[in-house]
C-alpha cells in the first residue's frame, strides 16, 4: 500500500467518525493534519515517478563518481608517490603527543611547534617548554 493509499484510508476513517470540524477543535486539527499528509503523499508519488522516469540517468551518475574517485586516487599515487602501506607510518612521524604539566591536557603537536621549544596550552593558557629529554629520562627510570 502506498503512502497516498494509506492517507486515503485514514481520511475515510476520519470521515466515518462524523466529527464536526466547525464545532470540535480536535476534529479541525485532525482534518488539517490529513490535508498535510495528503500533500506529502502527492509529493512522494511525484518524486517516485520522476525517479522511475530518470532512474537510469541517476545510476550513471553514481558510476561516473566512482570512476572519478578511482582516477583521482591513481593520480594522487602517481604525483605523490604514496604507497598504501606507507600512509600510516608517515602520519605518525609528523606529530607528537605531549601533556600539559599544569592541567594534564593531552596535546598533539607537529615538528614546527617542537622546534619552537614552547607552547601555550589551549585549555588552561599556561605556557610550558617542550623537551623530549624528559620523556627519555622517564623511560630510563621505568626500566
Amino acid at each position: 500500500m502506498t503512502i497516498t493509499e494509506k492517507v486515503a484510508y485514514i481520511q475515510g476513517l476520519f470521515d466515518g467518525m462524523g466529527l464536526d470540524k466547525s464545532k470540535e477543535p480536535q476534529a479541525k486539527v485532525l482534518s488539517e493534519v490529513l490535508d498535510v499528509l495528503r500533500e506529502i503523499g502527492d509529493e512522494i508519488d511525484m518524486l517516485d515517478a520522476t525517479l522511475d522516469e530518470h532512474g537510469k540517468e541517476f545510476d550513471g551518475v553514481e558510476d561516473a563518481i566512482n570512476d572519478l574517485t578511482e582516477g583521482l586516487t591513481e593520480l594522487e599515487d602517481e604525483v605523490y608517490g604514496v604507497d598504501d602501506d606507507d600512509d600510516e607510518d608517515d602520519d605518525d612521524d609528523d606529530f607528537f603527543q605531549v601533556e600539559c604539566p599544569n592541567c594534564g591536557e593531552e596535546l598533539t603537536i607537529d615538528e614546527d611547534v617542537l622546534e619552537a621549544g614552547s607552547i601555550d596550552c589551549p585549555k588552561c593558557g599556561q605556557k610550558f617548554a617542550l623537551s623530549f629529554d624528559e620523556d627519555e629520562d622517564e623511560e630510563d627510570g621505568d626500566d
